[in-house]
């Protein structure tokens, strides 16, 4: 689930890189233990539920009424325009689907008209990241002198070893890893349909088509900056969030697939708000704390990178772009597409399902 909110997705957009790292030994084990998620996640079955399709009629009220206090909350593909300029707003899934297929045949046509194409990374940033791995550790690793053994009480954190022990994550190694990737594991599901290919995502499949085309693609930012996002997350919230993941027994399958499918739908912010009434819902802990907590993350991982990227996209001066970003980086007051309307432009949807 912490997948389709942005720490495993981030992960995943910079695996390539990740497999590269070998300037450090710590780093080796980093690779083993992602490679091992993956094996296991490609090899399991996935039985989660649209949460959706549940709902008790009040539930699907209220739900309606704060969906409808979110600004752009409907839609995958908005076109915003100012003047003699359109930019067409796509969001995007990053692990692959079938269901792609159909959006990527509407969607071919748009990509070919574009001036200049905008990702959040892009593959030849990624390969050329390759050559400057050791700076990446940096996020996974605590600070030196600090040790996450001694931030969480004894017996938590041996139920913390019984789970990683699958992974193959010793005791010393994870005492020196930052606690949001550790959380990561213990919030996995058999649901993510991860994948090495370079065209797995929504994001890979229009930068090939617009590679094919010969229309230039650009990174909204670098290949480290959606991890440094996650590693700048206080670490006091991390820890936090860590024990409640170890206590938790939320059905992440259930809230990927539910994510998933909104998704398709254009109703992403639907999953998002069902994961917020969810999340850790089955422990005695205040709803203040949680909503404050994923506040906190939203803001690191969406709100701010946000703003960066729409301060890039308003420097550019061609009349035609496509912007392609993960889906949650569009709703709300903080979304891409708030922000351009603030900056003056018109926005319409267009329906691609």
């Amino acid at each position: 689930m912490k997948y389709l909110r942005g720490r495993a997705t981030l992960i995943e957009r910079c695996g390539k890189a990740l497999l590269e790292l070998r300037a450090r030994a710590f780093t080796v084990l980093i690779v083993a233990v992602l490679m091992a998620s993956l094996t296991q996640a490609a090899a399991a079955r996935c039985d989660g539920i649209d949460l959706r399709q549940h709902l008790t009629e009040s539930a699907r009220l209220k739900l309606d009424d704060a969906l409808a206090k979110v600004p752009f909350a409907v839609g995958n593909h908005w076109v915003a325009t100012k003047g003699d300029q359109r930019i067409d707003v796509i969001g995007t899934q990053h692990s692959g689907d079938a269901r792609m297929l159909p959006i990527m045949r509407r969607l071919r046509p748009v990509i070919e008209q574009a001036d200049a194409i905008f990702l959040e990374v892009t593959e030849p940033q990624m390969r050329a990241a390759d050559t400057a791995q050791d700076s990446f550790a940096r996020y996974f690793l605590l600070p030196p002198g600090q040790r996450l053994d001694q931030m969480i009480p004894e017996a938590e954190w041996r139920l913390l070893m019984a789970r990683l022990a699958p992974f193959g994550i010793s005791s010393d190694a994870a005492a020196r890893m930052q606690p949001w990737y550790l959380s990561d594991f213990l919030t996995g599901t058999d649901c993510r349909k991860r994948g090495l290919g370079s065209r797995r995502g929504l994001d890979d499949r229009i930068e090939h088509v617009a590679r094919t085309a010969g229309i230039p693609t650009f990174g909204l930012e670098s290949p480290e900056a959606g991890l440094a996002a996650l590693a700048s997350m206080p670490l006091s919230d991390q820890v936090r969030m860590l024990r409640f993941d170890l206590r938790s027994e939320t059905r992440h399958q259930d809230l990927y697939v539910t994510l998933s499918d909104s998704f398709f739908e254009g109703r992403l912010t639907e999953g998002r708000i069902l994961l917020l009434w969810m999340m850790y819902r089955d422990l005695d802990v205040p709803r203040q704390e949680v909503h404050r907590l994923l506040a906190s993350f939203d803001r690191v991982v969406l709100e701010r990178r946000n703003r960066t990227w729409v301060k890039r996209l308003l420097a550019r001066k061609e009349p035609r772009l496509v912007v392609a970003v993960g889906a949650a980086h569009l709703a709300g007051d903080s979304g891409v597409l708030n922000l351009l309307h603030r900056a003056g432009y018109a926005l319409s949807p267009v329906d691609d399902r």
